[in-house]
């Protein structure tokens, strides 16, 4: 009686595949069909493990060729086996006996039985489990129709059970060949997925993305991962199947830290269990003492990962099993230190995130500070000052000498640009202040260039400067503080008018493109040198041009005019030479 599954075959994908590989075929092929030769039958089959049930991988006879990939329940078989009579190695199973089950997983040859007490009878079963060193049963060797009708004698059983010796060598071969062939795929796997998560903004989310993808490809039940932070201290984080406790290992930090920094250096991998008597690094009562704790957590087998980047080691990787079945390979070591080099880096750069948050927010406190305090002192000084203007204008109503009435005046104008000086500093620090509100609304730009042209008239028409504007047929508006945008245009203005010859032009172009405006003021007056534009929008820098020195600032405007660009979400570009004058384009995006 031929073993097969009739009504149910198992095509697909995965370990199934191996199969097809050509030499693991032939060679089981070859080894059905020896046995049926010579052993004298017309038909052998044999079948391998596939968790609760055999596949028929091989088949020698025309009839059962057809069911290569067929399945019998190894419940089913060992039902069988249990009526059996044991021939050595062999198991056999005489018609009389054979259960109902079995038959719909049958083929039953087409034959009459020969008459007498050894005549082969079409439902006897004659088979040969093959098991391994553990006693597990990994596949079957089947045999049936003997060509002379009769069951078969001492010889020819002996035949059979060599052949069922080598069957079983072959299969199991071909087994962990397969184990191992996936266990590659699977690790190969684990280490892409680990890669893919590199990409992740943070350590957490790294873990979180390849931690189950890890654990099943290394057929674990559970892994833990820690890292060393700069201050001395540890982030841990555990993952298991199933939703296992997160184990204590506070006890063990030392030790750890110790054994991580070691393997690190040595680039190693170890494999830590009960049944293992070296532990590479580990004192003999610390081994002791953590396979003891490990015992009562259930984990029977963890394979220990260094992580790390260049030289210095950043954590520790842990894997764990519940025994040393299956045994850690070769592949998986090797997989395994490539994935904590991967996990290191993931360290690393969580660290350099972790710092540079650290500097921006360090950053951010001090120039909320320095606004704070800049507003401070310009308040307190605007208060004197005003006092001080009040007076020296109550002096001008005064019947002064010339002199007196010039150093009046003189002193007024002082007055008046210490006054500028205050309200830019002001203004810098407000627009500066990462604490101030910004509440944008709609801002008409062309009514900015309007407003700031009749505002910079009178300081243009002193030094016979003409400003001009090109504005677009469309109105243009962004979103933004008016107040502010009103500044920093005005601002331009007044220093392209500024730094003008007399008798020159200063032009104010306003475009949009769809998607952003362009604001751009041009200049033909005395330019700016290279090395002076890498400075512009430095706190109180003042031009190395002693023509440009000689005209009164505060080394304040450009840098409002920059702030209040960024604050609006644009960009600031300047374009000039010395002596050729200076084009300052300003881009916002469009809005409101």
């Amino acid at each position: 009686m031929g073993v097969g599954v009739v009504h149910s075959r198992a095509r697909g994908t995965g370990v199934e595949d191996s199969w097809s590989d050509a030499p693991t075929r032939a060679s089981l092929q070859v080894l059905a069909e020896g046995a049926a030769a010579l052993a004298g039958f017309a038909r052998s089959a044999i079948s391998v493990r596939r968790g609760d049930s055999l596949e028929l991988v091989a088949a020698s006879g025309a009839e059962l060729a057809d069911m290569v990939g067929t399945r019998l329940p190894v419940e089913v078989l060992e039902k069988e086996l249990q009526k059996a009579d044991e021939w050595g190695d062999l198991r056999f199973v005489p018609h009389d006996r054979v259960g109902e089950e079995v038959l719909d997983y049958s083929h039953v040859p087409d034959l009459q039985p020969v008459s007498g007490p050894d005549g082969w009878h079409p439902l006897d079963l004659l088979a040969a489990p093959l098991f391994d060193a553990d006693g597990e049963l990994r596949g079957l060797l089947t045999v049936d129709a003997p060509v002379d009708g009769r069951r078969p004698g001492p010889q020819q059983r002996e035949v059979l059970a060599r052949y069922a010796e080598v069957a079983r060598s072959s299969v199991i071969l071909a087994l962990d060949r397969e184990e191992l062939g996936e266990r590659v795929r699977m690790a190969t796997e684990a280490r892409e997925m680990v890669r893919r998560a590199m990409g992740e903004p943070s350590l957490e989310r790294v873990i979180e993305a390849c931690r189950a993808a890890v654990v099943s490809s290394f057929d674990a039940v559970g892994m833990w991962l820690s890292a060393f932070e700069t201050d001395g201290s540890t982030s841990s984080t555990w993952f298991a199947e199933g939703g296992q406790d997160r184990p204590v290992l506070d006890a063990f930090d030392d030790v750890l830290f110790d054994l991580a920094h070691r393997y690190w250096a040595d680039q190693y991998v170890a494999h830590f269990s009960v049944g293992r008597s070296e532990h590479p690094g580990l004192e003999p009562e610390d081994a002791r003492a953590m396979l003891d704790f490990l015992d009562g957590i259930h984990i029977g087998s963890i394979l220990f990962v260094p992580l790390g980047a260049g030289l210095e080691c950043l954590g520790f990787l842990a894997l764990s099993r519940v025994s040393d079945d299956p045994v850690w390979t070769q592949v998986e070591y090797d997989a395994a230190l490539d994935i904590g080099r991967d996990l290191g880096r993931a360290v690393a750069n969580a660290r350099q995130r972790d710092q540079e948050r650290a500097v921006v927010d360090r950053l951010r406190e001090l120039d909320g500070y320095r606004a704070g305090l800049v507003s401070t002192v310009a308040h307190e000084l605007r208060n004197p000052l005003t006092s001080v203007v009040g007076n020296l204008e109550l002096l001008e109503d005064e019947d002064l000498t010339d002199r007196g009435r010039r150093s009046v005046e003189s002193a007024v104008r002082g007055a008046r640009r210490i006054e500028g000086v205050i309200d830019d500093l002001l203004t810098a620090a407000h627009v500066s202040d990462p604490a101030a509100g910004f509440h944008p609304e709609p801002v008409d730009l062309d009514r900015v260039v309007k407003d700031v042209q009749d505002e910079c008239a009178h300081a243009a028409a002193a030094r016979s400067v003409t400003i001009g504007t090109g504005l677009p047929a469309v109105p243009v508006r962004v979103a933004g503080h008016p107040d502010e945008l009103h500044r920093m245009l005005a601002n331009l203005v007044s220093n392209a008018v500024k730094y003008s010859d007399e008798g020159g032009s200063v032009t104010v172009d306003l475009a949009a493109d769809g998607e952003h405006a362009t604001l751009r003021v041009t200049d033909r007056g005395l330019g700016i040198s290279e090395s002076d534009q890498r400075e512009l929008f430095r706190e109180f820098f003042r031009s190395s041009n002693p023509e440009a020195l000689a005209r009164p600032g505060s080394g304040l405007g450009l840098v409002i005019v920059d702030r209040i660009v960024r604050r609006h979400g644009g960009r600031i570009a300047v374009d000039s030479g010395l002596g050729e004058g200076t084009t300052v384009t300003v881009t916002l995006p469009l809005g409101g």
